[in-house]
């Protein structure tokens, strides 16, 4: 197997895959799929009318080829089987486009799979994540199941690592394998780099491989060039090689990958400067960040702790305690602060409800109704008014003059 290619244009691989060779036994044709045309211009308007259901999607191109070992050969029913078996395991469906192309060259027999990635119906796309190692997995299912030479490949998709120098998994992450459906991270490493180990055999390859699918490579390399293994980072989380096995110790993969310091050195020390430098600027957000919400909270509870709160007193006022009310015109001036202009407001009307021949002033409001509104039956009022006024000291006495341009009416 290749390596899983997407694009933006189907006349560029159809051609390409259509081409005649000389290096060809026998010239490219068309040998399964589901599509109506054979020919290059057919499959290309035919794959052209699928993306259209989702213009929005750049690259509607889906296309791998799959090549016997050299000597080796499939009829074309067998490959036909085949390739319908691997692209229902891989999730497409009958509704997404494709054709399957054969080739036979010197290096072995081989066939290409173009696919669109729109289906038909209702235009859903096929996201396809981490398809190129489950494709390596599929596939190796499949050699079994028809009876083909097993290629080298790591355990069967989502099964258990065979060897005893993995490390198991812990039962919570067992847990979430099982309600998620799908690899817990430490899983995912170790599988990855199982299968990326069998078909990148040097540092350079091997690193860029892990970049791929997401993994970040730590080397734990010293400032002498002793190199001492890696540790890997995926989804935001960072295992070291303990933590994945003893498979993944540095001592087990150089048995596996060509590893040269002079050559290797440099792109390791590049990989250990990026991860501290992601390190550092990571702890100086952080500080930052306490940095500029320390002097705000501190305000806060400082302003919080100092600030009095506001002076609320409740009091049932009567006759002998009228006396000690304080005049109007304090209690209006102390208004003008606009802090507590909501308090003092409330604080006043209280005050004003609360003496009694006002009260009494509002019973003969209600009673009065509408006469009130001529100016001769409102000084009568008035007059009924203070003459049920309660007997206070003159000194304390609310001013006439404060109560007609308070209270009468416009």
């Amino acid at each position: 197997m290749q390596k899983i290619k997407r694009g933006k244009s189907f006349a560029g691989v159809v051609l390409y895959a259509l081409k005649p060779g000389v290096h060809h036994k026998t010239d490219p044709v068309v040998i399964g799929g589901n599509m109506l045309g054979a020919s290059a211009p057919e499959l290309i308007t035919e794959f052209n009318a699928s993306a259209s259901l989702r213009a929005d999607v750049v690259k509607p191109v889906w296309h791998n080829s799959l090549r016997l070992p050299q000597g080796e050969s499939l009829t074309t029913k067998q490959w036909v089987s085949f390739a319908d078996d691997y692209m229902s395991c891989m999730g497409f469906s009958d509704t997404h486009l494709r054709c399957y192309v054969i080739h036979d060259d010197g290096p072995g027999q081989h066939i290409h799979i173009i696919a669109s990635r729109v289906d038909l119906v209702g235009g859903k796309l096929y996201l396809g994540r981490n398809e190129n190692l489950i494709s390596t997995r599929v596939i190796q299912e499949l050699e079994s199941a028809h009876d083909l030479t097993r290629t080298k490949g790591p355990s069967p998709l989502l099964g258990p690592s065979p060897s005893s120098k993995h490390k198991r998994l812990s039962r919570g992450e067992e847990q979430k394998e099982k309600r998620e459906g799908q690899p817990s991270p430490k899983t995912f490493l170790q599988n990855t780099i199982d299968t990326l180990l069998c078909t990148h055999n040097d540092i350079p390859s091997f690193v860029e491989a892990l970049c791929e699918y997401g993994i970040t490579p730590v080397p734990n390399i010293a400032s002498s060039g002793r190199m001492n293994g890696f540790s890997f980072e995926y989804s935001g989380i960072a295992f070291k090689a303990s933590q994945l096995g003893k498979a993944y110790s540095w001592a087990t993969l150089q048995e596996k990958l060509r590893y040269e310091p002079q050559r290797d050195n440099p792109l390791l020390f590049d990989l250990k400067a990026s991860a501290i430098g992601r390190t550092e600027a990571s702890e100086l957000v952080t500080e930052a960040t306490k940095e500029d919400t320390t002097p705000l909270l501190t305000a806060a509870m400082t302003e919080e702790v100092t600030a009095p709160p506001p002076q609320r007193e409740h009091r049932v006022e009567t006759a002998e305690t009228c006396e000690a009310h304080t005049p109007p015109s304090s209690v209006l001036a102390a208004m003008e602060p606009v802090s507590n202009k909501d308090y003092l407001m409330t604080a006043v009307i209280k005050w004003l409800l609360s003496i009694p021949y006002l009260t009494a002033f509002t019973e003969l409001l209600k009673k009065a109704g509408k006469t009130f509104l001529h100016r001769k039956s409102s000084f009568s009022v008035i007059s009924t008014v203070r003459s049920a006024e309660p007997d206070l000291k003159t000194s304390n006495e609310i001013p006439h003059d404060f109560l007609k341009s308070s209270y009468t009416p416009n």
